[in-house]
């Protein structure tokens, strides 16, 4: 059974982190900024309990829906380049054939070389685009990229409890922003949109906020309720999701 509380309100939240918006370097909060509420990202632990399925999420129930709608067309390309619909899907395909044949950090570092070479662009919506779009386009937000990865990961033969995509606060860039951080046993990597792959403990000034894979989705700020333009909308969207839970505000 999953526990939905107070933590499961950061999915309503996670609707105005669009792209990697840059927002006021402060990241005001109703109880203090994001640096004042949410954990160092150098801090973050793989052994916690997910708040919810994947599923509960929109965005990621879009994206699995996207990934549904292109799904045919993509495993035809990666069984046979002659069915690629242009040449970045070969160039992705081949991706998979030579990271097959490698160790796994050597699979990390070419995955992470692959997708840090697309078009960054920050965009302005809610959905993220699923791997078979990146590899097409060969463009996507901090978002997008760090799925592509975690996708292509998961393809190799990763495991998914290894993996985590985290949303949060950059305070290097003073910026929204996502990684993909990937669990080695002895070590935590962060792979940045913009970076070589690195130590988690260099990411002492960054904040996480909420955490998503296929199993599941993690609240790391729960006390963290952001205030612009957009949080009465949210804060109503936060009410109604506890109510749903059963839980009185």
């Amino acid at each position: 059974m999953w526990v939905i509380g107070r933590g499961f309100l950061v999915i309503a939240f996670a609707a105005i982190v669009t792209g990697c918006a840059t927002t006021p370097d402060a990241a005001p909060g109703e109880h203090g900024s994001v640096k004042a509420t949410a954990p160092r990202l150098a801090d973050f632990g793989f052994g916690d309990v997910p708040i919810a399925e994947a599923q509960a999420f929109d965005r990621w129930r879009a994206l699995d829906r996207r990934t549904a709608t292109g799904h045919d067309a993509f495993e035809a390309c990666l069984e046979s380049k002659e069915r690629c619909a242009n040449a970045d899907l070969i160039r992705f395909r081949r991706l998979l054939e030579l990271a097959r044949a490698l160790t796994p950090i050597q699979q990390v570092r070419l995955v992470q070389a692959y997708f840090n070479a697309v078009t960054w662009t920050e965009e302005d919506r809610d959905t993220w685009s699923s791997l078979d779009e990146v590899a097409a386009d060969r463009r996507g937000d901090c978002e997008d990229i760090a799925l592509a990865k975690y996708q292509t990961l998961r393809r190799l033969g990763w495991d998914a409890e290894k993996l985590r995509v985290v949303v949060g606060w950059d305070g290097e860039e003073h910026a929204w922003h996502a990684w993909l951080l990937i669990n080695r046993d002895d070590s935590v990597l962060v792979l940045d949109s913009i970076k070589e792959p690195q130590k988690l403990s260099r990411f002492r000034a960054s904040r996480a906020v909420y955490s998503i894979s296929e199993l599941g989705i993690w609240d790391h700020a729960p006390a963290f309720v952001p205030v612009d333009s957009d949080s009465t909308p949210v804060r109503a969207a936060r009410l109604a999701a506890l109510e749903r839970a059963g839980d009185q505000p």
